[in-house]
């Protein structure tokens, strides 16, 4: 009998709807090795474990977060083999409140968990950008200022009662507020300022929206967009025509470039966001990790 591909899930996510999700990811075909985390970061234990015993496939059931640290513990296992083809790939299910990555890679929408469950248990697979800012894994973006500050301010308590209009709620909130000064640094460039960095791998941010316009997730470089004053409705206005209209301009408010390596700096020190949740504070460097993720899709 085939071993069963592991799905590594919180159970308490949403927990309101926790049951039917659970129920939904069982009833799939062939049946999954369902493994339920019991506090934060336990998802990075199991799946470091589960690396370490050989597994061909983990999969990560839920939102960006468990996407997250399920990827810490695999990278982890995998920056030990020298071989790609002998890594643990991961999976993902969009299952939680948010789930770009999922998006990204082509499982749009939560309602169908079939299609990507079909394309990982046929052995689709491939090889894509893997980045670290200082010594964490990520995939899809990172922010810090008032990006940062958004998930920072964006409670588990808010996410189970709102959804995705939690990160709005918050947004509203740290508008109010005074905002770190943020400095990008990269060799044989001019500094760049502003009160908001996104740094994306692939080209969607917050779900659907194209941010990155001009990332892919295997040309070696983060896309970066940096607003260079305090943000506003002119700021959001820029960002929205640049995303989905005639690119991004250049204007003395709104840089785009892409890099393969930086560091951002903060004054005072700001938080750091990686696909969606916290990891530290400036400074922070971003670089390539010594090797790449594969993943199921």
């Amino acid at each position: 009998m085939a071993e069963r591909i592991p799905v590594i899930m919180n159970p308490a996510a949403r927990s309101t709807k926790a049951a039917r999700v659970v129920a939904r990811i069982e009833a799939l075909n062939p049946a999954p090795e369902m493994i339920f985390t019991q506090y934060a970061g336990h998802a990075t234990e199991i799946a470091e474990k589960l690396a370490r015993e050989g597994r061909e496939l983990v999969v990560a059931a839920g939102g960006d977060g468990t996407v997250n640290e399920v990827l810490q513990g695999l990278c982890r296992v995998n920056a030990t083999r020298s071989d790609i083809a002998t890594h643990t790939a991961l999976g993902t299910l969009p299952a939680g409140t948010m789930n770009v990555f999922a998006y990204e890679i082509g499982f749009p929408s939560h309602r169908d968990l079939a299609n990507p469950w079909r394309v990982m248990t046929s052995g689709a697979r491939r090889d894509i950008d893997l980045w670290m800012a200082n010594d964490h894994y990520f995939i899809q973006l990172a922010g810090m200022g008032m990006d940062a500050e958004i998930v920072k301010a964006t409670t588990w308590q808010m996410k189970k009662r709102y959804g995705p209009l939690a990160y709005a709620i918050a947004a509203v909130q740290v508008l109010r507020s005074q905002l770190p000064t943020v400095t990008i640094k990269a060799p044989g460039r001019a500094d760049s300022h502003g009160c908001l960095a996104l740094i994306g791998n692939g080209r969607n941010y917050g779900g659907r929206f194209p941010l990155f316009r001009e990332a892919t997730l295997t040309d070696g470089k983060l896309d970066v967009v940096i607003v260079r004053e305090s943000f506003n409705a002119w700021h959001g206005l820029q960002v929205l025509r640049g995303a989905l209209l005639d690119g991004y301009q250049s204007s003395e408010d709104l840089e785009y470039f892409q890099l393969d390596e930086f560091t951002v700096e903060a004054s005072p020190e700001a938080a750091l966001q990686l696909d969606g949740e916290l990891c530290g504070s400036s400074p922070v460097r971003f670089r390539a990790a010594p090797f790449r993720l594969r993943v199921a899709a």
